[in-house]
């Protein structure tokens, strides 16, 4: 389970405009950060919300996506908006997503959602979660992303 989940400024505009209510549709995914502590380049809130898209991520200091094998980004199966009149929200939930075999010999420190275009230079980056070091070890077993209401609203 995530330790943090933050918006990028980016993400809150397009999640407002609509974007993720297109159900069964491929072009919302979801992408592992490596390590086994959170880069210091985003490890507040504060340093992830002007990213825009997903290459600003990827440039900052210390942030790197998993190279063993197996590793891949995901599609995010998911559901459209639904009110919640029991705790007053709306929530837009995912199911839970799993690679397969990931082989050993790295550390997965987090991940982050996002909107696929074209390429990560067009692709906006809605988000980023950070687990608390030592991360989860990739060590040829399968590896499960639990996403319960991926984003609310209240």
């Amino acid at each position: 389970m995530a330790s943090v989940h933050w918006l990028t400024n980016r993400g809150k505009l397009e999640l407002l405009q609509g974007r993720w209510d297109s159900a069964g549709a491929t072009d919302i995914r979801m992408g592992y950060i490596q390590g086994t502590a959170r880069p210091a380049a985003i490890d507040t809130e504060a340093e992830i919300q002007d990213f825009n898209f997903v290459v600003d991520l990827l440039n900052a200091t210390g942030v790197d996506e998993p190279t063993v094998a197996n590793y891949a980004r995901m599609n995010l199966d998911r559901t459209n908006w639904t009110e919640d009149d029991t705790d007053n929200r709306a929530e837009a939930d995912a199911g839970n997503e799993t690679l397969s075999a990931v082989a050993g010999g790295e550390s997965i420190i987090g991940g982050f959602i996002f909107r696929f275009v074209t390429n990560d230079s067009d692709s906006p980056l809605w988000s980023v979660w950070l687990l608390d070091a030592p991360g989860t070890a990739t060590n040829g077993s399968d590896i499960t992303a639990t996403i319960n209401d991926l984003y609310r609203g209240t």
